[in-house]
């Protein structure tokens, strides 16, 4: 059965939904204790900076082995096992809190450990999706994933650990690492084998079989298709650039504009309004103005709005500013994520998106170490000065690669998935969308 855009998403769907609404309301809590607890630890702009650092670190050493994994195995599986070693992580934190001294190398351990989990678990996580939803519903259900994960983890989640850490230290991690084992038991609810499926019968016997080799055919997949390469060195600068800001944001926001710890939470919950925004209604945008078009907009936006804040840091301007680039990042990201799960072939998937990542988020670490550097030496708004140059490159590297009639092509030699029944040649899973019992309940 071939779906169209307007009707409903499958209900296997929305259990991936709901697992990543609850794992994004646990990070929401995490993710706004953790600097708050490193702001108590150290007033060092390089010592907290380097938590993003490590945090994405290991995209660099192991993305491109993970991806070649991923093409071997089971991805759901592997989700469940990355959620349950990254529950076992933050607990860990939570027991030291309640019961000993918290020391900021152990966060930067904690960073490195839950990176790890997030290579595996992230580059699994993008193949279930065009598994479960037909290629012609992916943009609105990736929209509808980034609102569930701004709803849940700014709204929702960072209030409440602003609120929980405040009580107690150990409150925000405890509740992270319930939030990760939950989720792990949803994705494992999914039904059906979730290996890679579709791989060309006149080449598997040809298939490579070492990881060095099976690497290559990821790299020449990726270098001989211009809209994602292009794409791919352009989110490298964009990382680059968010990671130079955000290293330091927290400083800025209370050492700079005075804002204190209770309200740190809150009002990064204001600026998640333009993401949720995004998330929600970024499938309709995307489809009325054209790929090319969101994406070439969402690049000019997130140049001019970094470029303001370093310029006028007033509370009010640097709110506005970080709500619009918090909008036009999200269009960015539905626009890329759509793109690699409508083209790339899956049993390509984890090695193409395992280097994409290595790429984009790669420059994760270098770009929070250097905003960090020049935050300590030019000051707290210098690093904003410095990301948009960056971003301003990544617009000019992203405009040549992402012209809709390329990006037509590109989606026209991947095939039509939509023109073969789920289940048939292309999708060999016991998985069955169209008897999925929670789509009765949906």
């Amino acid at each position: 059965m071939t779906r169209v855009p307007g009707e409903r998403l499958p209900g296997a769907y929305w259990r991936l939904w709901a697992a990543a609404g609850i794992s994004n309301l646990g990070d929401g809590v995490f993710v706004i204790a953790l600097p708050l607890l490193a702001s108590r630890l150290t007033d060092s702009p390089i010592s907290v900076g380097l938590i993003t650092a490590f945090f994405s670190i290991p995209w660099l050493l192991f993305a491109l082995p993970v991806g070649v994994l991923i093409d071997r195995v089971d991805r759901r599986k592997v989700m469940v096992s990355a959620d349950l070693f990254r529950g076992a992580l933050v607990g860990g934190l939570a027991l030291i809190a309640a019961f000993g001294d918290v020391q900021i190398w152990m966060l930067w351990v904690l960073a490195f450990g839950l990176g790890v989990g997030e290579v595996f678990f992230d580059n699994s996580s993008q193949t279930l999706l065009p598994a479960v939803v037909p290629d012609a519903q992916l943009d609105r259900a990736n929209g509808y994933f980034f609102a569930t994960e701004v709803a849940s983890n700014t709204f929702l989640g960072m209030p409440l650990g602003s609120l929980l850490f405040g009580v107690a230290v150990w409150l925000p991690f405890g509740l992270d690492a319930a939030s990760f084992v939950i989720a792990a038991l949803l994705a494992a609810s999914l039904r059906g084998s979730f290996r890679p499926t579709g791989a060309p019968t006149a080449d598997s016997a040809a298939e490579p079989s070492t990881m060095r080799s099976q690497m290559r055919v990821g790299f020449q997949w990726l270098r001989g298709n211009r809209a994602l390469r292009n794409l791919a060195l352009g989110a490298g600068f964009v990382n680059f650039a968010l990671a130079a800001t955000q290293a330091t944001f927290v400083l800025l926001l209370t050492d700079r504009l005075g804002f204190s710890e209770r309200a740190f939470g809150p009002l990064v919950a204001v600026i998640g309004v333009g993401s949720l925004l995004a998330g929600a209604f970024g499938g309709r945008i995307i489809e009325s103005v054209g790929r090319s078009a969101a994406m070439t907009t969402a690049s000019v936006a997130m140049v001019a709005s970094t470029l303001a804040i370093g310029a006028i840091p007033v509370a009010g301007w640097v709110i506005a500013m970080t709500t619009l680039h918090a909008m036009m990042l999200t269009i960015w990201s539905i626009v890329a994520v759509s793109l690699r799960q409508r083209i790339v072939p899956d049993h390509l998937f984890g090695r193409v998106n395992g280097i994409y990542r290595w790429v984009s988020t790669g420059a994760t670490p270098v770009g929070a170490v250097a905003g960090s550097v020049v935050a300590n030496v030019w000051g707290l708004r210098a690093p904003y000065f410095v990301a948009a140059g960056v971003l301003g490159v990544a617009a000019v590297v992203v405009a040549r690669g992402m012209r809709e009639a390329g990006i037509e092509s590109a989606i026209l030699s991947a095939g039509d998935k939509d023109a073969t029944p789920l289940g048939v040649a292309i999708d060999d899973t016991p998985l069955s969308l169209d008897r999925d019992p929670f789509d009765d309940l949906l």
